[in-house]
């Protein structure tokens, strides 16, 4: 495998999930009078979703990172690189791409990084399939700025914080001036809790200190986010907290970040957020280790991070590589994994979910605050997950979307690792769910229909699939429909726009 600062490793890091062999045998679903009719099912349960009315955050689109660290991507035809801008870019409606800087002390080196995005085309050929926003991930720290303990366990060095500011500015700056790519968001340093570590404080000196070196650099467009932990935790939590105590870093800030792997966002991060102003970037989401295509598991994982993240006031939402060339040892972290010579593109399962939910979702849908009868707010953290993950908002059309993941199934495990090695949590028994959807913003609307789709283990065989499949329509009643909703399947709901006279309740 190579990472992304183009070296050659051996191991993998464990944070997510990690398939079954086999597919169960689905739970069929009935959308209600004008749906199929349902088929049998191991067992269900009646959960009641509610979603409250009252506005939260609008959502600024989906993303993913790239990072061509082996050069293949500019040995490819113009054909071929259509063909994976258009399925990821153009298909998934994917607005963000993240970009990998590792910063380095004098005159930058922007060799590696023009190689692998500007000179390839990566960047343009982005933009000309609707990306919008260039991120900055700055991911490592040059020697002279660690410091290490008595394990050898590395540590930003105090007191070069405003040095280190100066690099990310300069950067910035000379890539601008030398090849014209601006880019328009930047982050402080990847997992700052977890890799080269940051304490909080530092993170808000850093801040400070960015905000000031790209305002002299006339870069005052450029957004400062932070801190990209790799965990919503207590040193979260205390970050935020010291930036928003410092009313020099807060008003640098453009908006929060964290990352959706075994501790996604919670409603506490959530409350920090609410309004202030700052948007809430989840700005990494994925798994390690193999794949295959067709593996319910780790998709469906993925869709219930994404709406446990809706859930919980994030704006933008962005999965760790898009495309890269394909590894076997490490496939899950990609969308798609393609071969250069000849040139073939695999397409893993999370595409279909991701496609389903992009058009669920659009950009600027602004989501409600979902609750479960089941597992309160459907909290993804620590611990075991959520048997069923919800959420729901209204699209800029005046459409209304809804989506829930069924995490169940005993082949669904996390593998989220001890230091011994050991699985950390269990999974739970297959199970569907007949959920009643409950939105009393519709109350006073008599009837509104949505079209229903699924992904998942099909209705029809232990080892088929179904791909973001239209299956009928839902007619909600004054705010209330049931929908079933089969063990690691997605299902997406999407109304008509509602007619003039018809709106619902502000």
């Amino acid at each position: 495998m190579i990472n992304r600062h183009g070296e050659k490793v051996t191991g993998v890091r464990m944070r997510g999930l990690i398939g079954g062999a086999a597919l169960a045998a689905f739970l069929a679903v009935t959308t209600g009078a004008r749906a199929a009719a349902p088929s049998a099912s191991p067992a269900t349960e009646a959960v009641t979703i509610t979603v409250k009315a009252g506005a939260r955050q609008s959502f600024a689109g989906f993303g993913a990172s790239l990072g061509n660290w082996g050069g293949e991507y500019q040995s490819l035809k113009a054909a071929e690189r259509e063909k994976l801008n258009t399925l990821l870019w153009s298909d998934l409606r994917f607005r963000s791409l993240r970009l990998w800087f590792a910063p380095q002390p004098g005159a930058h080196d922007l060799s590696a990084f023009r190689r692998s995005y500007v000179d390839s085309g990566i960047i343009a050929d982005a933009k000309k399939h609707g990306v919008t926003d260039l991120l900055l991930a700055p991911d490592g720290l040059p020697e002279g700025m660690i410091a290490r303990d008595a394990e050898g366990h590395p540590s930003f060095k105090p007191g070069q914080e405003a040095e280190y500011a100066r690099l990310i500015a300069d950067f910035i700056t000379r890539l601008k001036d030398e090849t014209g790519v601006l880019l328009t968001v930047t982050g402080i340093q990847n997992e700052p809790n977890d890799n080269e570590r940051f304490a909080p404080e530092q993170i808000v000196l850093v801040v400070k200190r960015l905000r000031g070196e790209l305002d002299r650099r006339g870069l005052q467009s450029v957004r400062i986010i932070a801190p990209e932990s790799a965990n919503v935790d207590g040193v979260f939590y205390d970050t935020v907290d010291l930036m928003k105590a410092d009313p020099t870093a807060w008003k640098a800030l453009s908006g929060v970040a964290s990352h959706s792997y075994t501790m996604a966002a919670t409603e506490d991060a959530a409350k920090r957020v609410a309004n202030t102003g700052k948007a809430y970037w989840m700005t990494e989401a994925g798994d390690n280790g193999p794949e295959v295509p067709g593996d319910p598991n780790r998709a469906v994982s993925l869709a219930g991070r994404f709406l446990n993240d809706m859930n919980h006031r994030v704006t933008h939402w962005v999965h760790f590589i898009g495309f890269e060339v394909a590894d076997p040892n490490d496939n899950a972290t990609r969308i798609l994994a393609y071969q250069a010579k000849p040139f073939a593109v695999t397409t893993f399962l999370k595409w279909f979910y991701y496609r389903q939910l992009s058009r669920a979702f659009d950009v600027g849908a602004v989501f409600r605050q979902s609750d479960s009868s089941l597992d309160g707010g459907m909290t993804y953290t620590y611990g075991k997950k959520p048997h069923l993950i919800a959420a729901a908002g209204r699209n800029p059309d005046g459409s209304w979307a809804f989506g829930a993941a069924n995490l169940t199934s005993p082949e669904f495990t996390d593998v989220m690792k001890n230091e011994k090695g050991e699985p950390s949590q269990t999974s739970y028994a297959a199970r569907g769910y007949r959920v009643t959807v409950r939105i009393p913003e519709l109350e006073r609307v008599e009837r509104l229909d949505f079209r229903v789709r699924r992904s998942g283990p099909a209705r029809n065989g232990a080892n088929a699939l179904q791909e973001d499949r239209e299956d009928g329509v839902l007619t909600l009643k004054r705010g209330l429909g049931e929908v079933t909703v089969g063990p690691r399947e997605l299902v997406t709901l999407h109304s008509t726009p509602m007619p003039k006279g018809r709106r619902a309740r502000p």
